[in-house]
């Protein structure tokens, strides 16, 4: 699950509970005016185990498509 916010960060954190207690195993909050991206994992408990603000030149692979490598810079223009 991705979520793009420009001015609803504040909301899409709280939905990580919603996303954690229906255990979608991965969601991202791309924080456009930030370029940062929250990446929430592990659903346990109705909630993320693991919860990280990634920014710059970090390549992050996806929960689901451990192939697939994304440059953080590249989700932003």
């Amino acid at each position: 699950m991705v979520e793009v916010a420009d001015t609803t960060v504040r909301v899409d954190r709280k939905k990580a509970l919603t996303y954690a207690g229906a255990n979608i195993p991965e969601y991202w909050i791309l924080d456009i005016n930030q370029q940062q991206v929250y990446q929430f994992c592990q659903p346990q408990d109705n909630k993320y185990q693991q919860e990280r603000i990634l920014s710059g030149d970090i390549v992050v692979s996806l929960v689901s498509f451990p192939e697939i490598e994304v440059p953080i810079s590249r989700l932003f223009p």
